[in-house]
């Protein structure tokens, strides 16, 4: 293991590092070139390696790239695999779909989901994809998503909601005053409890 991780920078190899920081592609980059600058700036190792949640030896392996190839070597190097199913054409189809409502397509349900989604490019397009590479798509397009939440809202009566909620809130400050139902639904005040 080496002994020392000292790094020094040109201002112009500095600014190659923001540069890359503000158009990485990938987080793996962004890690890499803040790690460089922070070491640069003098940010201590331990300090470095718990922020970033890396090793010593990933530390040292960036440092090596940076000093082979500079702000090239950050980048990550292509890697082999098969081809993706997703087509540039489905991922618009997909961004089309999610920009709609349901309803204006012909579905009873209002909101979209992942596995909605993938249900629907499985009909549209003949390609199977997980909900979850079809979140992940999404995030990498711009779109928040998030599970749906079950309410049954849209089924309550909004007055006696209202109703329950200004009771609670008299409850919450000790405004509710006790008091016994009476068969008719009307409240008396409590009998006293002793006896002459």
């Amino acid at each position: 293991m080496p002994a020392s991780i000292d790094i020094s920078f040109s201002s112009a190899d500095k600014k190659a590092l923001l540069q890359l920081r503000r158009k990485a592609p990938t987080l793996r980059s962004w890690n890499r070139a803040t790690a460089l600058l922070l070491l640069a700036a003098g940010v201590s190792v331990p300090e470095i390696l718990q922020s970033l949640g890396i090793s010593r030896n990933t530390l040292v392996n960036w440092k090596r790239r940076w000093l082979r190839k500079r702000h090239f070597g950050l980048d990550d190097a292509p890697r082999e695999g098969r081809p993706a199913r997703m087509t540039p054409k489905h991922v618009r189809l997909l961004l089309h779909a999610v920009r709609r409502d349901p309803r204006h397509m012909g579905y009873a349900f209002t909101r979209w989901t992942a596995p909605r989604l993938a249900e629907y490019l499985r009909q549209r397009t003949k390609v199977t994809i997980t909900p979850a590479w079809i979140s992940e798509l999404l995030r990498r397009n711009g779109f928040v998503w998030r599970r749906t939440k079950r309410t049954m809202r849209n089924l309550q009566n909004p007055l006696a909601t209202e109703k329950a909620w200004r009771a609670l809130q008299r409850l919450k400050k000790g405004l509710w005053r006790p008091g016994l139902n009476t068969s008719c639904g009307s409240q008396t005040e409590f009998a006293s409890s002793s006896f002459p």
